[in-house]
């Protein structure tokens, strides 16, 4: 736990507590938050949340599982700025230079892995977290960096996917096909992958393609027609409950 430094005190509210912290690996910071019970019942799961792209670990999506997962389950949620996001750079646009600069990275993807493994290392060793009940969610730039993540991470037992794919607008700037392809085979554990039907940066063969190439046993696809639809509670229940079952 060397590595793990809180840079704030909690703030709790409605019962759920909200820290920032920091990871140090190899010279590098990584910026993170966790949220938790105020009041936690011994060791709970561990969820890792990726945001998507001009996100940061602390916007509407991230802050609204966080406190999901804390308030209504009992467990851990915790989210880290991907490279350039947050307080690691000045993306919070996807149409931002430094975004497609990003992507040009040849170790980008390995990188962000390697954070996520640090991220796990630290907080496992907390008291109040169960490292044998771990799980990911992540959809799009979640997705992107998580995939490669959780493919070489035994720790992760389930994980929730989704609205990325092997081919659209995202693919053509950011070259990340060639990861899924490399490591999508890989993903073993039980997973949820949600897509959306009309979805303006994937395309639909594409993110059918991705679910195709993983290669867990048990996985399922959520569709959602239009664009955007699927962020009502229900889709974020139900995928909770995904989560719950392998946890």
């Amino acid at each position: 736990m060397a590595n793990l430094k809180w840079t704030k005190d909690a703030e709790t509210i409605d019962g759920i507590s909200a820290r920032l912290f920091t990871v140090g690996r190899d010279g590098h910071t990584v910026p993170g938050v966790l949220w938790q019970p105020a009041a936690p019942a011994g060791r709970q799961p561990l969820i890792l949340m990726g945001h998507g792209g001009s996100g940061h670990k602390r916007n509407a999506r991230m802050t609204m599982l966080g406190k999901l997962f804390a308030g209504e389950y009992g467990w851990n949620a915790a989210a880290i700025d991907g490279p350039v996001h947050g307080d690691r750079g000045p993306v919070s646009d996807a149409g931002h230079p430094a975004y497609r600069e990003m992507w040009q990275r040849p170790d980008v993807v390995e990188q962000m892995s390697a954070d996520w493994r640090a991220t796990l290392d630290a907080l496992t060793g907390l008291e109040t977290v169960d490292g044998k009940r771990v799980g990911y969610w992540g959809v799009s730039m979640g997705t992107m960096f998580g995939l490669p993540f959780v493919a070489g991470e035994p720790r992760v037992r389930v994980a929730v996917l989704g609205k990325a794919g092997m081919s659209g607008s995202s693919v053509l700037r950011s070259g990340v096909d060639v990861h899924f392809r490399k490591h999508a085979p890989q993903v073993r554990m039980p997973l949820l992958f949600s897509m959306q039907w009309d979805d303006e940066r994937f395309e639909r063969a594409g993110q059918l393609a991705l679910y195709d190439a993983l290669g867990a046993a048990d996985k399922r696809l959520h569709a959602y027609p239009g664009q955007h639809v699927d962020n009502g509670p229900e889709a974020f229940v139900t995928q909770a409950e995904f989560l719950k079952r392998y946890l």
